[in-house]
């Protein structure tokens, strides 16, 4: 299934991959992006309750994403600190209307897209923003989404309706790629 809005071609990214998002900006990325990457663990305990998916391995992933939340948190905690940044009230509230398919199509093109950005992403914070490699762990971790990514696919065959699975895909896309805009004016 393709993505058709790939977030690392969003005019912020691109900014990113130039170096030429402030070091401000990205504060106010970190702590708005603080707010969703929290809710993760809780869109993909979601799903797998309203399937009643039974493998073992759904707790693992879970796990994995409630580690994520402070392995963001280690990086983002080198950056200035900031009490005013945008919220992603809109992306949020936008899936928080998803039917379990189309949230779990939303969560399988955010998960398929991340080792691509988390490399991306890391570079560009140890080149441009002088990062230390052992405070981007998040990234690292990210880089190695396959199991993410392969579960999410094995509940849209076994679980999902196939139609709502491909339109949470498109929407969910669409949200994430759109929730970059809130950054473009902050730069």
């Amino acid at each position: 299934m393709e993505i058709k809005h790939k977030m690392l071609e969003h005019p912020f990214y691109q900014l990113w991959l130039d170096g030429k998002v402030s070091i401000e900006t990205l504060a106010q990325y970190g702590k708005s992006y603080n707010d969703l990457i929290r809710l993760i663990p809780v869109y993909w305990q979601k799903v797998i309750d309203y399937f009643n998916v039974k493998e073992k391995i759904y707790d693992k992933i879970v796990e994995e994403e409630y580690w994520h939340i402070t392995l963001w948190q280690k990086w983002i905690n080198k950056l200035p600190e900031i009490n005013d940044y945008p919220k992603l009230t809109q992306l949020i509230e936008e899936l928080n209307t998803f039917t379990p398919s189309e949230l779990l199509g939303a969560i399988f093109a955010f998960e398929a897209q991340q080792p691509q950005i988390a490399r991306v992403k890391k570079d560009c914070l140890i080149k441009f923003y002088g990062f230390d490699e052992k405070d981007l762990q998040y990234f690292d971790e990210h880089m190695q989404e396959e199991e993410h990514i392969v579960f999410g696919k094995a509940l849209s065959l076994v679980y999902a309706h196939e139609e709502e699975f491909k339109a949470g895909i498109e929407k969910g896309s669409k949200a994430f790629y759109n929730s970059l805009d809130v950054f473009i004016n902050q730069n």
